[in-house]
């Protein structure tokens, strides 16, 4: 994941439950609820950036689900919500169905 962003320069973060177990493990804390998938909130301008970056993932092995933002990744189990931020959104809203690029 980490790689396929920096290569495609789109700044990221890990964020919501993932990030505070990853913090309190770092701290030697064990967390005691856990989650079952990431949440990665990336910064892309346009709905076609976050198609390329989709694709890009592919190639690594990610697959696409159903949800508009959820990807896959059957060598480790997980979920992963693709959360854009930035100009890609509008109102508040992420509409990548009716969105005019």
């Amino acid at each position: 994941m980490d790689e396929v962003m920096r290569e495609m320069g789109i700044p990221h973060y890990l964020k919501g439950v993932s990030a505070i177990a990853l913090q309190l493990l770092q701290k030697g804390i064990k967390p005691n609820r856990g989650t079952k998938d990431l949440d990665f909130a990336v910064m892309i301008s346009l709905i076609r950036g976050y198609e390329n970056l989709e694709k890009a993932l592919a190639k690594k092995g990610f697959s696409k689900v159903a949800a508009p933002c959820p990807l896959y990744f059957a060598q480790y189990n997980v979920a992963i919500d693709l959360l854009p931020f930035g100009e890609i959104e509008q109102q508040y809203t992420v509409n990548f169905s009716e969105r005019n690029v």
